[in-house]
């Protein structure tokens, strides 16, 4: 297939991109090559590199835009709960970690396994991205601590083991599953209020 005429980049980026996350989630990194991409997205290989400069590239674009979503996500959901108290909070950014694993599963299972593929330097940018959303839930987890809404944890243990709990959704949500999204973000708010101590909402 060749590219539609009259395409342009903005309405050939989505298209590239949505190819390749399923070519990302179906047959991974190392497995895909642009002319699979380029199939699949109905290009020339040679009009992909109007958009990227490498496969890399394309995953890190991936990964990147993906994280700034959730980030921003995150930053609205919690500034609308800066006055509710740690345990509100708590329950907010288990909620939007929630959705977002399951809404785009392809894209975040993506993320949980393929950022080893990325350079150092990118993946030390990438990385960067991500101590924002880490640092969300370290402050929250702290901030409830010192209060006594939680009962006294360790900040760091607590946090990585919310963090592994919610990532791993991607890994086992089936869409055709019996649990839709608000089934398992009401039993994953439990699970991180057993966590923390906290039964509030």
């Amino acid at each position: 297939m060749v590219r539609t005429v009259g395409s342009t980049r903005e309405s050939t980026w989505p298209r590239i991109r949505a190819a390749g996350i399923d070519l990302l989630y179906e047959i991974g990194y190392d497995g895909m090559n642009t002319r699979q991409l380029a199939e699949a997205a109905g290009l020339t290989s040679s009009a992909l590199y109007y958009h990227f400069s490498s496969k890399e590239e394309l995953l890190f674009r991936v990964l990147t835009d993906l994280l700034e979503e959730i980030v921003d996500d995150l930053d609205t959901s919690l500034e609308a709960a800066a006055d509710d108290g740690p345990a509100v909070q708590l329950d907010v950014f288990v909620e939007v970690l929630v959705k977002w694993h399951v809404t785009r599963r392809k894209e975040t299972f993506i993320a949980s396994i393929e950022t080893r593929s990325l350079s150092q330097e990118r993946n030390e940018e990438y990385q960067r991205l991500r101590d924002r959303f880490d640092q969300h839930l370290h402050d929250i987890l702290e901030h409830g601590a010192a209060d006594g809404v939680f009962s006294p944890i360790d900040v760091t243990t607590t946090s990585a083991s919310l963090m592994a709990m919610l990532t791993a959704i991607s890994r086992w949500y089936d869409p055709e599953g019996p649990l839709g999204l608000e089934v398992i973000s009401e039993r994953y708010v439990a699970l991180a209020r057993r966590m923390v101590g906290s039964d509030e909402r």
